[in-house]
């Protein structure tokens, strides 16, 4: 019969012991050195291209991902997950944190979904006392401020009297189109041919009264419909029915 060896790998058993030590005492933790970084017991840290710095909320980046416990000029201990404990820390016992938006890896009391409303919540600890805290698994998420996403809306519009191009019609958009989209134009449910920067279409966009004709880039709330009734081929009239679809913000 073989036999299975095991190669003893130097060092090992002391990192074994090393981790057995920390998790009997209710952490995971690590000693780190870098010059001069300027931490202090309490501050929460990123890794950041290369080197640590101190979390930041309003950054995917850099958000927090260990509790400084304890430093020096070019060493710092750093807990992952566990108990720690911070001299006049101030803490709450009983509330959850998150890091905050200044950049200076503080932390602020969670209150609610939106309160403190974030970019992105970064909860790191549990206070169990003034002093004492549980850091938490690395659980960042989106904040609690809504998405933008795009809703299709329809205006439904009665125009004024037309003569000849570039006539006024006296409807303008009731919302800015999500996500620098196209508008369609419809006459008595017919589609007219829209412009976007010139004026040779059916109907163009200004902010002017017909002056300038808008980039679709450009088009915004308050714009004007223009009509040419000569390239168009009619002109309106206050009997006629004008329809304009677009999207709009879902935040609008």
């Amino acid at each position: 019969m073989s036999q299975i060896k095991i190669k003893q790998v130097d060092g090992l058993q002391a990192k074994l012991d090393s981790l057995d030590s920390q998790l009997a005492a209710g952490s995971l933790k690590s000693e780190y050195t870098q010059t001069s970084h300027g931490f202090s017991a309490g501050d929460v840290i990123s890794f950041y291209n290369g080197s640590w710095v101190l979390a930041d909320a309003s950054a995917a980046d850099k958000l927090g991902r260990l509790v400084v416990e304890s430093a020096t000029t070019n060493e710092f201990i750093g807990v992952q997950i566990g108990n720690i404990e911070v001299a006049d820390w101030g803490l709450t016992a009983g509330s959850f944190y998150v890091v905050t938006e200044t950049g200076d890896g503080s932390i602020t009391e969670y209150v609610s979904a939106t309160n403190p409303d974030f970019a992105f919540s970064n909860p790191v600890l549990q206070a169990l006392s003034s002093n004492t805290a549980q850091v938490l698994p690395w659980r960042p998420s989106l904040g609690s401020s809504p998405v933008a996403q795009g809703q299709e809306f329809t205006q439904q519009e009665v125009p004024t009297a037309t003569s000849g191009n570039e006539s006024a019609t006296g409807i303008t958009l009731d919302f800015t189109p999500f996500a620098d989209g196209s508008v369609q134009v419809f006459v008595n449910s017919v589609a007219v041919t829209e412009s976007y920067g010139d004026r040779t279409g059916d109907v163009y966009f200004s902010n002017d009264g017909g002056t300038t004709a808008r980039n679709v880039a450009d088009i915004e709330a308050g714009d004007e419909i223009i009509w040419n009734g000569t390239i168009a081929g009619y002109d309106l009239t206050t009997s006629d029915e004008v329809e304009i679809v677009y999207e709009k913000s879902s935040l609008d």
